[in-house]
């Protein structure tokens, strides 16, 4: 018994601590959109590279898509990191992800076998970003967040 009471006290206390999990996902995942859409906003050679990425996609209207695609990044990367607006940003950046995934990403996998496919498609960091915008979607933004502060009594 005192075996059990152990686990459980150590997962009692993982779960307290949950919160700083939240928050090291959404500053990282938030930081990667944010950099990423400065980057193809305010370097000339970054945007034309997106432009091209797109074109190639064929993505309607590849220059307006490329600004527009950088400023969600941009703007909800931002919003993600301070655990502003946290549903609407992982719903934006999410859409971002599939898009990426369905038009340029999955279309790269040169796989035969299922299984092989399945596990390149894993492997793909755009679905990685997904999962981890989804549980953010999912589990709130934390304790530490914007979000929290307005929607919440408990001040910091």
């Amino acid at each position: 018994m005192t075996g059990m009471f152990w686990v459980r006290a150590f997962l009692t206390e993982l779960n307290a601590r949950q919160s700083l999990g939240i928050l090291v996902a959404r500053i990282v995942v938030g930081l990667l959109f944010f950099l990423s859409g400065r980057g193809k906003l305010f370097v000339r050679e970054r945007r034309e590279q997106m432009r091209q990425t797109l074109i190639s996609a064929r993505i309607p209207f590849p220059g307006f898509n490329a600004v527009f695609v950088s400023t969600v990044e941009f703007v909800f990367g931002l919003l993600l990191m301070l655990g502003a607006l946290t549903p609407l940003a992982c719903a934006m950046l999410g859409g971002v992800m599939i898009v990426a995934i369905v038009t340029i990403a999955a279309k790269n996998i040169k796989a035969p076998l299922l299984l092989d496919w399945l596990s390149e498609f894993l492997y793909l960091p755009e679905i990685l970003c997904l999962v981890i915008l989804f549980w953010l979607l999912l589990s709130g933004p934390g304790w530490f967040s914007v979000d929290h502060l307005i929607f919440s009594d408990a001040r910091l």
